[in-house]
Order: structure tokens, then C-alpha cells, then sequence
């Protein structure tokens, strides 16, 4: 079964988008490939400061020039408020941008909290180009994913608004516009009616 990792590198959907991503692979960075490096969960942040602090301790700014943990924004909406988050999009992975041999994978495997380079063989194995670039271009796009806690069919309540007191169902969820469509009864009658997710809360 595949890992998120995996299902995201080979994900088609934004080939076409990746284009516009810049190529790293300028003349200072020849021969430089991305590696994945496999790390105990939740010490991602922490493996990327030993690894920096290598690269200056060894001197590797030659061969070593990014050191990412990949990760995006995104805005959660729960029990009406809004709250905006970063979280790790492969956790327990760190890649490395570098001119990879021998000795860098020997230093770098040394780090405490790395496990091993991703890899077919004895060694690490680079990533191929347009995986990378999904994975550089979904760190640079600046779009917020929006996480709700309302689906259709939910059950609400309206706390604010001329519908205040009323209840309804929701009929469509309009994460983008932080919105819900639902059908309320009016007088006797249900009525679809659009309400922002700070007017309404989830009937449990």
C-alpha cells in the first residue's frame, strides 16, 4: 500500500503547474540531486538543525545546499473559529538538495533521529526531477487549504444572524468562501439559505 509521501510525488495532477517552479540546478549545484532522508516522527525540525549544523561543522556548503522539511498552511475551522496551522506535509522525512557520495550519507546517517536514505540499492537513490518539483512547487504555493468541521447532511444550529434559534441541514459546504448552504424551515417551509461558518455550529 502506498504512503502519503508516495501518493503525493506521483500524483499527475499538477505537472503541467510545476513549470513555473524555479530550477535549482544552476551551475554552483552541478551534479546536486534531491535525496529523502527517513527520520523519527515528530524530530523532523530537530534532524534539520543537526544536519545544518553538520554541513558548517564539515564544511559541506560545497556539496550540501538545501536541507527541507516540507510543509504547508492551512486553516481549520472548528466549533466556529477559525484557526491557521502549518503542519508537516511527509512527516517523519527530510530532503537533502546536494552532491551526494560516500562520506556526506556516511554524516548524515551518523545524526541522531535519522534512520536511512530512501534508496533501490546500497545507497541513496535520487529523487527524479518532476517528483521534486510537485513537492517545491506545493511548498511555494501560498493557497491555505481550509480544514471544516461541517459536511453535508450535518445537523446545525444558527447562533447569529436574522436565522438565529433556527435549525437546518446542510445541503453544501463552500470551504473557500467559509460558507454552508443549508435548508432551514421558514414558516413551515424549508429554505435554502447561505450562512458563514461563525453563524452556526454543529448539532452533535
Amino acid at each position: 500500500m502506498k504512503n502519503k509521501m508516495e501518493e503525493e510525488l506521483n500524483n499527475n495532477s499538477i505537472v503541467e503547474e510545476v513549470e513555473a517552479v524555479e530550477d535549482h540546478t544552476d551551475g554552483e549545484k552541478h551534479g546536486a540531486s534531491w535525496y529523502i532522508l527517513q527520520v523519527l516522527s515528530g524530530c523532523e525540525y530537530k534532524v534539520q538543525v543537526y544536519l545544518q549544523q553538520l554541513v558548517e561543522e564539515k564544511s559541506l556548503q560545497t556539496r550540501v545546499f538545501r536541507i527541507l522539511v516540507p510543509e504547508e498552511d492551512f486553516i481549520e475551522i472548528k466549533d466556529s473559529k477559525r484557526v491557521e496551522k502549518t503542519v508537516k506535509i511527509y512527516p517523519g522525512y527530510v530532503f537533502v538538495e546536494a552532491v551526494m557520495d560516500e562520506f556526506v550519507s556516511y554524516e548524515f546517517q551518523r545524526v541522531p533521529h535519522v534512520g536511512r536514505f530512501i534508496g533501490t540499492g546500497n545507497g541513496p537513490s535520487p529523487v527524479i526531477e518532476s517528483d521534486i518539483l510537485k513537492v517545491l512547487y506545493k511548498i511555494g504555493d501560498n493557497t491555505k487549504k481550509i480544514e471544516v468541521d461541517f459536511s453535508a447532511l450535518d445537523t446545525i444550529k444558527v447562533t447569529a444572524g436574522p436565522f438565529r434559534g433556527y435549525s437546518g441541514v446542510v445541503k453544501e459546504v463552500y470551504a473557500e468562501k467559509s460558507r454552508v448552504k443549508a435548508m432551514i424551515s421558514v414558516f413551515g417551509r424549508e429554505t435554502p439559505v447561505e450562512l458563514g461558518f461563525d453563524q452556526v455550529e454543529r448539532v452533535v
